[in-house]
């Protein structure tokens, strides 16, 4: 029987890190105790190529991701634990070395505004990034969500107690093994924390004056929000083997420019194997 096309020798024999797919969208659905979760997410998945072999067989690519995502007897109770069987389909079709899926969608969460206690839908910008190196996995956790600050600076250097504000864009990301990686709940809860104050989708005029009074007695640079991070990943994440990047960008409000801050730590020595 002849070869497929795809398992030819190339003209050029050298190997590529990554052929695969992009912004495949389709919905996710994760159970959670009584609770079923769905996102709408963008796909990319990627696996190694070898010199020997002329391209991949997409159609497995979308095969494995359709099948497990629209399976109705398979319930995944977490993105990671979705992703791996993704990987562990494809790998069973289309061998390789390494590979990576990424997840690309918005996280939403309940909230209750701090004085009038209404109810409101928070949401979050969210990656989740899962990589395959010969058996061994590896994830990536990315939350990213706007906060305000007040500068310290200013408010230090005017005696009538005024200083600017910024609305600020932070984001923290967790890469270890998948038992090591922390619910999405408790990040958008460090986010919220890290900033000198947090954002609302609702806010009545008794929540508003809670913010600003809490923007004014907690002022902070965009280096702070930063530290913040890291710091309350440490608090919370001791106990995981945990390597940890922050990063947060102030949209400021008396420059043209905008500034950035980025940092990172490990709650622990970070360690590739099969402990999944």
């Amino acid at each position: 029987m002849e070869k497929e096309t795809q398992d030819q020798s190339p003209v050029v024999s050298l190997s590529l890190d990554e052929v695969g797919l992009t912004d495949f969208q389709t919905q996710v659905s994760i159970t959670r105790g009584t609770k079923v979760y769905h996102y709408q997410t963008t796909v990319s998945v990627v696996i190694n190529l070898p010199p020997s072999r002329k391209g991949a067989h997409l159609s497995r690519f979308v095969e494995s991701i359709s099948e497990i995502l629209s399976s109705e007897v398979q319930i995944h109770y977490s993105l990671e634990e979705m992703s791996i069987h993704v990987l562990r389909k494809l790998n069973e079709r289309h061998p390789f070395e390494k590979g990576a899926i990424t997840l690309d969608f918005i996280f939403f969460t309940n909230r209750i505004t701090p004085v009038s206690q209404r109810p409101s839908i928070e949401n979050y910008n969210a990656q989740l990034i899962t990589w395959w190196d010969q058996g061994s996995i590896l994830h990536k956790l990315t939350l990213g969500t706007y906060g305000s600050t007040a500068c310290p600076h200013a408010l230090s250097q005017n005696s009538a107690n005024r200083t600017h504000i910024q609305r600020a864009y932070a984001e923290i990301s967790l890469q270890g093994r998948t038992i090591d990686i922390p619910d999405m709940e408790d990040l958008c809860i460090i986010l919220d924390e890290s900033f000198s104050a947090p954002t609302f989708s609702l806010l009545k005029a008794e929540d508003e004056q809670w913010v600003v009074k809490r923007m004014w007695e907690n002022p902070l640079f965009v280096e702070d929000v930063t530290r913040n991070l890291l710091q309350q990943a440490l608090k919370h994440f001791s106990d995981r083997k945990l390597e940890v990047h922050a990063k947060t960008i102030s949209q400021e409000s008396i420059h043209k420019h905008n500034i950035i801050s980025k940092g990172s730590t490990r709650t622990s020595p970070l360690k590739r194997d099969n402990n999944q």
